[in-house]
């Protein structure tokens, strides 16, 4: 192989590299930092709905950091229907960290919270 087809290859390469790394730090490629437990650890729907209607305050709070954001009761268990937890819903990086800085100030619902981005 040429020296010169080498060099073009390396810096193809090299520009791949940076674009993906530029991409991946500016949330171009979405990549999802929040999960829940296994579904066999989940609360019931019921319990889920308990927490959520006596934390109202709460999920209240959660809601006025911008009016793309909802809060409710998921069932994220497609094999078990009768697992939830609280479901907050957002669109952007910014109400993602606006949340989690809101939750990390507060006791939360006691139940699980899972963020996810629409």
């Amino acid at each position: 192989m040429k020296s010169s087809t080498k060099i073009i290859i390396g810096i193809v390469v090299g520009l791949l590299l940076v674009v993906g790394a530029v991409a991946l730090l500016n949330g171009w490629i979405p990549v999802s930092k929040d999960t829940h437990p296994p579904c066999d650890q989940l609360p019931t729907v019921a319990e889920v709905t308990e927490a959520l209607a006596s934390h109202q305050g709460l999920a209240e709070e959660i809601k006025a950091l911008d009016d793309n954001i909802t809060v409710e009761v998921g069932k994220p268990c497609p094999d078990d229907q009768n697992r939830g937890l609280v479901m907050v819903s957002y669109g952007s990086k910014s109400e993602r960290d606006a949340i989690a800085d809101l939750l990390s100030r507060r006791d939360g619902f006691g139940v699980p919270v899972h963020l996810v981005k629409r």
